[in-house]
């Protein structure tokens, strides 16, 4: 009788460890599914070949960094974080790289699923529907506040002819735009920003006086810091108000 139970007993626990496995196993397959329909979100583009030959550090990336570097990204409300992005701004097309160790080529987001990224601490948006087609694209949101600045980064392309040898050369530029009273506003100027505020004649002339140094050497930072400054004028006059 004692060894009847006994094996009883060891079949529960055989049966009860193999039920275990079993669920064990499921939730794995469940969670692997999971990862791979979110990855397939993420790895689904073309694949990314870089045909511009550069001789020197002046290549069309952000930072003009070749080399790709870890941040987020958020596609289609499914953010990954610690990915390998590489952003070319000459053909305006963020790039991952599905694994760092033994992938040889990245793989280009699908710009319609694509909503935000984050790089070098920058933070990028996609716009889409919610601004004017000629408008619609990636910007760096640099400043989110009432009256917002977006930076379009772009690169412009030099070709060289060396020797038989045909090399390119990029050089980074941008452009400026504020996003006011649901308004997307391009601002390059200071004419450009006196005439989207009168009322602050007098004080954007004195910042672009005080600040030209900035402007010249640093114009990306200077409008940073000019856009800052007249939100703060903006919350001045709505609390006199």
């Amino acid at each position: 009788m004692k060894a009847t139970k006994r094996v009883l007993l060891i079949l529960f626990f055989l049966v009860s460890i193999q039920s275990k496995s079993q669920s064990l196993n499921s939730i794995s397959d469940y969670f692997d599914t999971q990862v791979s329909q979110q990855n397939s979100h993420l790895y689904n583009g073309r694949l990314y070949i870089n045909s511009y030959l550069v001789l020197n550090s002046k290549n069309q990336f952000l930072k003009t960094n070749k080399n790709y570097t870890k941040g987020s990204i958020t596609i289609e409300s499914i953010t990954f974080n610690e990915i390998e992005l590489q952003y070319d701004l000459f053909s305006q097309e963020l790039i991952v790289k599905p694994d760092p160790k033994t992938s040889l080529y990245g793989v280009i987001v699908d710009s319609t699923k694509l909503t935000h990224f984050t790089m070098y601490g920058l933070h990028f948006v996609n716009l889409k529907s919610a601004a004017p087609h000629s408008l619609q694209g990636i910007y760096e949101l640099s400043i989110d506040k009432p009256i917002s600045l977006l930076v379009k980064h772009k690169a412009k392309r030099f070709k060289i002819l060396d020797k038989n040898l045909i090399h390119y050369e990029f050089e980074p530029t941008y452009n400026y735009y504020l996003v006011y009273n649901n308004n997307y506003i391009l601002v390059n100027s200071k004419k450009d920003c006196i005439k989207i505020f009168p009322n602050f004649k007098k004080e954007v002339k004195n910042f672009y006086s005080e600040n030209a140094y900035t402007e010249k050497n640093d114009p990306k930072e200077f409008m940073k810091k000019l856009v800052l400054y007249i939100n703060t004028l903006k919350e001045v006059v709505n609390e006199k108000n």
